[in-house]
């Protein structure tokens, strides 16, 4: 058996394992069919040849070489179509093609079965049009080469056209003995043969070039690596010679070395691959790594945009950079710093659904080009209706697949991500960390994703580091809050109750008018400095909260019930509570102290008239039907809107902050209350300014899922009532 015979071996169990594995991929799409099909049609040529050479008897032999005929003929007509299918070219612009190709396979067969394959002539011209047939072949991919739309495309057909190119010139060079020639590499064109239908494959599994690019790395270590062993262990070996009683021993011998030099061999030729061919690479990881390294000092999340996103840009191989954090005030993320062009600066919750499923899924990482890459083949796979032609029927899982695609293709344009990773803190989704390098469709190889991911990771362990920190601050603040507020209360109101029990005491009508106003603003504000010790030790105080499921709307009619003595003159109140909203969990009395808190700032806000409306409805990310599971997390707004002059940007950042205020009679821990009844029952109370004027507060919170809906009161109530009017406006507080 000589070195052709071996090589014929080698690619037919190559080529035979190659199509088991793709005739054996889940979900086989037809191109991998296809590539199964050459596959075997190798096989059996290769099989013949191996066959045919070692075939003595006159009988097998004619029989291999009618087999590697008929199998060899059938070459193109199979290649055609397997490169036709990959390369996307429509049927009916290939069908000469096709038909050239299926009538050389049918002379090749008829020649395989009939009297002339004995014949030397009739072999010979079925190899040349074997030859001829597969350039033929290959100047169809070169034709889409050009055509291909991005640079990444042309690369990747480019490895497929010149290792095509290659293999069939070492296939003629290795037909060249039967024709007389000598020719000394006889069996080089079945080893590349070999080589290309494996580098095939990957083409088809890997459809990134930078995938491509680190598959060829990794041979090209694999080759470094074979012959830097095989170098150690054939000079051990070989000098053996006509002792034979020496060589187990010096087998053992270099088997310990190759053992104890393999990894340390392994790591200087990897290191070396990487450098010289990809030194892009090695650098951005290394210089991800040392970020990584240094996000471990952060502890607060907001200095997370200096360390982070500057490090990323520093590697020049980032235009676009983000992390969002989870907002407080509402659901959904929020930007927290940005490099590049400016992102949107908030996600709602329910374009953010697409990516906390997807990291649900313990997806690490989404890239926009192997979203973009999906779509378009379940688009080609169920193309939509076209003139009298109907759109082709979708499965209810492709579908499914489908519109989260899109999903999260918008969420990460909208991001300006070319790659959004989740920052998974314990058990929730914290935030995102998104790049993006525009300038080049795939961006970044897998060890570039990897170290990607390890920097999320770090940025998650800070975010959820910093939580537990402002935990305990906030522990440490309430009990020193505690035991200053129970001292407050013995200064003070001990000596309030005497300056407010000795000006009663005194009898107005033994002084004059003048004094008497005085005597008047004692008392008013010895009350309201009670008041401010009273709010102090309830702001002070632990929460305690006894809940039960409650119907939002009966509690905003009971809640204004209560208010219409005190609804100033000309204020107009509108209550919208939509029809069948799902209960909450709460304690109504606490929620009734948020509702009267921001009814009565709004009531201030407007002393010269106005009108507030308050609206309760489902999110808007819930409106599809929170019956459904997979709204068993609907939320509830309530908003308190109302027509006075606003709160300016830079007033609203402190609104909630305890003893704020900008009123002169005012605690500045109202809103600060009420927003820690609102986190105590899950919830969140923020503020904006609506385009159309004036201040609309939000209170929202998550719903109980129920089998059947509470019916609260709907429509709009409208009161008004006497009162004197407010003397200022609203100042928050």
């Amino acid at each position: 058996m000589d070195i052709r015979d071996q090589a014929a071996l080698l690619a037919a169990i190559v080529a035979l394992a190659l199509a088991g594995a793709a005739l054996l991929r889940p979900a086989r799409p037809r191109s991998f069919t296809l590539f199964a099909l050459l596959s075997l049609d190798l096989f059996i040529f290769s099989t013949a040849e191996f066959l045919h050479g070692l075939s003595g008897a006159a009988g097998w032999h004619d029989v291999w070489k009618r087999l590697a005929i008929g199998s060899g003929s059938l070459l193109p007509a199979a290649a055609l179509a397997f490169y036709l299918e990959f390369l996307g070219v429509k049927r009916r612009p290939a069908r000469r093609a096709r038909d050239l190709m299926l009538g050389g396979s049918v002379f090749g067969l008829v020649v395989a079965a009939s009297p002339l394959a004995r014949s030397d002539l009739a072999s010979l011209l079925v190899a040349v049009f074997v030859l001829l047939a597969l350039a033929a072949v290959l100047s169809v991919v070169w034709r889409e080469t050009a055509a291909a739309p991005t640079r990444a495309d042309r690369a990747r057909l480019t490895y497929v056209l010149v290792g095509a190119a290659v293999v069939g010139t070492l296939a003629f060079l290795d037909f060249l003995p039967r024709l007389g020639v000598a020719y000394p590499l006889e069996g080089l064109g079945f080893m590349a043969l070999t080589l290309y239908m494996f580098l095939l494959l990957q083409a088809l599994l890997r459809r990134r070039l930078l995938d491509l690019h680190e598959f060829l790395g990794k041979i090209a270590v694999v080759t470094l690596l074979g012959i830097v062993l095989a170098s150690i262990y054939g000079g051990l070996v070989s000098w053996v010679g006509v002792r034979p009683g020496l060589f187990f021993f010096n087998t053992l011998v270099a088997s310990f070395v190759i053992l104890a030099l393999f990894d340390p061999i392994r790591s200087r030729v990897e290191e070396w691959v990487v450098v010289n061919l990809f030194p892009e690479r090695y650098e951005l990881v290394r210089e991800l790594e040392t970020l990584r390294d240094r996000v471990v000092n952060v502890i607060d999340p907001g200095d997370l945009d200096r360390a982070v996103l500057d490090g990323l840009t520093e590697t020049r191989r980032v235009t676009h950079a983000s992390i969002w954090l989870v907002s407080e005030d509402r659901p959904g993320y929020r930007l927290l710093a940005f490099r590049g062009p400016e992102p949107v600066p908030f996600l709602d919750a329910g374009t953010a659904r697409a990516l906390l499923r997807a990291a649900g899924d313990g997806r690490r990482a989404l890239l926009l080009e192997n979203l973009d890459r999906r779509l378009a083949e379940l688009q080609a796979e169920y193309p939509p209706a076209k003139g009298d032609a109907a759109a082709t029927p979708m499965p209810p899982a492709i579908s499914q697949e489908l519109e989260r695609i899109v999903d999260a293709r918008e969420a990460m344009e909208l991001m300006k991500a070319g790659i959004c990773m989740p920052l998974v803190a314990g058990d929730r989704v914290a935030g995102f960390l998104a790049c993006w390098d525009e300038r080049v469709q795939e961006a970044f190889a897998s060890d570039e994703i990897a170290a990607l991911i390890e920097v999320a990771d770090r940025c998650a362990v800070v975010i959820d580091n910093s939580k537990l920190y402002q935990q305990m601050k906030e522990r440490d603040r309430l009990a020193a809050l505690g035991e200053m507020a129970a001292g407050l209360a013995h200064e003070i109101r001990n000596p309030l109750a005497a300056i407010k029990g000795a000006t009663q005491y005194l009898d107005p009508r033994r002084l004059p008018v003048e004094d008497r106003e005085f005597l008047e603003i004692i008392v008013e504000e010895v009350d309201r400095l009670n008041g401010v010790v009273t709010a102090f030790l309830d702001y002070a105080r632990p929460l305690k909260t006894s809940m039960s499921p409650g119907d939002l709307g009966d509690l905003l009619q009971r809640t204004f019930k209560l208010l219409t003595p005190q609804i100033p003159e000309g204020i107009e109140i509108a209550i919208d509570v939509a029809p069948e909203l799902p209960p909450v969990e709460c304690d109504a009395e606490q929620l009734k102290q948020v509702f009267l808190n921001l009814a009565l700032n709004s009531f201030q806000a407007m002393p010269s008239g106005g009108k507030l409306r308050v609206t309760a409805t489902l999110a808007r990310d819930d409106l599809a039907g929170w019956r459904e599971p997979r709204y068993r997390d609907a939320r509830i707004e309530v908003r308190f809107r109302d027509t006075g002059p606003g709160i300016p940007p830079e007033v609203r950042e402190s609104i909630f902050v305890p003893f704020y205020t900008t009123k002169e009679k005012g605690t500045g821990l109202g809103l600060a209350i009420s927003q820690r009844i609102v986190k105590a029952h899950r919830g969140s109370l923020s503020v904006s300014t609506p385009p159309e004027g004036g201040a609309e507060f939000t209170v929202s919170l998550p719903s109980i899922p129920v089998e059947a809906a509470v019916q609260p009161l709907a429509g709009p109530v409208t009161g008004a009532a006497d009162g004197r009017r407010a003397r200022r406006r609203r100042r928050p507080g």
